[in-house]
């Protein structure tokens, strides 16, 4: 079933991030779709982001669709590798979208895409790409490292939150929980230290890493935390 409601922020504009991975999937609507690939195009940060978001959500077995905008910016990858090599020592995602494209030799939606040649570790990736650089972009790339933080989001009973959220207040990076409650987010791992999980009507939760990259977490209702609150009593002084 296509999704038709709006796929942004109502407050902010953004993306949300449930809907950028229906995107990828192709559940959203034509009108939707479009209005996704006019922001991805505007926003190129969040571009390359959403196609390192589309190489981690193939290597966990769903069915991604490279289509439109992704479609074409995956075959340029492919056939134009030099200019992409040279983004890749600013961007931090850079190193495996360059490397994962131009070793997988990405197809079109027609094709299947073959899982034996896409990078499965992103660390891996980079060195690959390193090797392949000039010195100076080489010394860029190689300080990029990439880890996969992923976990469930669970309500207080356990069952799972579908469309929650996790972000990286550093980075801006988040991603949403599927119909499962799993989610997957690929961060710089020089700046994977702390993650705020949230969902609408729930309490939202700060949790630091620590080296940490599973993370299972269970978020409380918010009237239930205010009806734990311990009540404040007034002292009346009497003189």
């Amino acid at each position: 079933m296509q999704l038709t409601a709006s796929p942004f922020d109502s407050t902010t504009g953004t993306l949300l991030p449930v809907y950028r991975d229906a995107y990828l999937r192709g559940d959203l609507s034509r009108p939707s779709t479009q209005a996704v690939e006019a922001y991805l195009k505007a926003n190129r940060q969040l571009g390359d982001e959403t196609l390192l978001r589309f190489y981690d959500m193939h290597h966990q077995g769903e069915s991604v669709k490279p289509i439109g905008w992704v479609g074409r910016q995956l075959e340029s990858i492919r056939t134009e590798p030099q200019r992409f090599r040279r983004r890749a020592a600013s961007l931090v995602a850079g190193a495996a979208l360059v490397a994962g494209a131009s070793m997988a030799a990405v197809n079109l939606p027609e094709v299947n895409l073959p899982e034996v040649n896409l990078p499965t570790e992103v660390p891996t990736v980079s060195e690959r790409l390193t090797a392949s650089l000039p010195s100076a972009e080489a010394a860029a790339a190689s300080s990029l490292r990439m880890v996969t933080v992923r976990g469930r989001i669970l309500d207080e009973n356990g069952h799972p939150l579908v469309g929650a959220t996790v972000l990286n207040k550093t980075t801006g990076w988040g991603a949403g929980t599927d119909a499962n409650g799993n989610y997957t987010l690929v961060l710089p791992a020089n700046q994977a230290q702390q993650l705020q999980y949230a969902y609408a009507g729930y309490a939202e939760d700060d949790i630091a890493l620590q080296g940490r990259y599973t993370q299972n977490v269970t978020l409380l209702p918010t009237k239930l935390l205010t009806a734990k609150a311990p009540k404040k009593h007034r002292r009346w002084w009497l003189f």
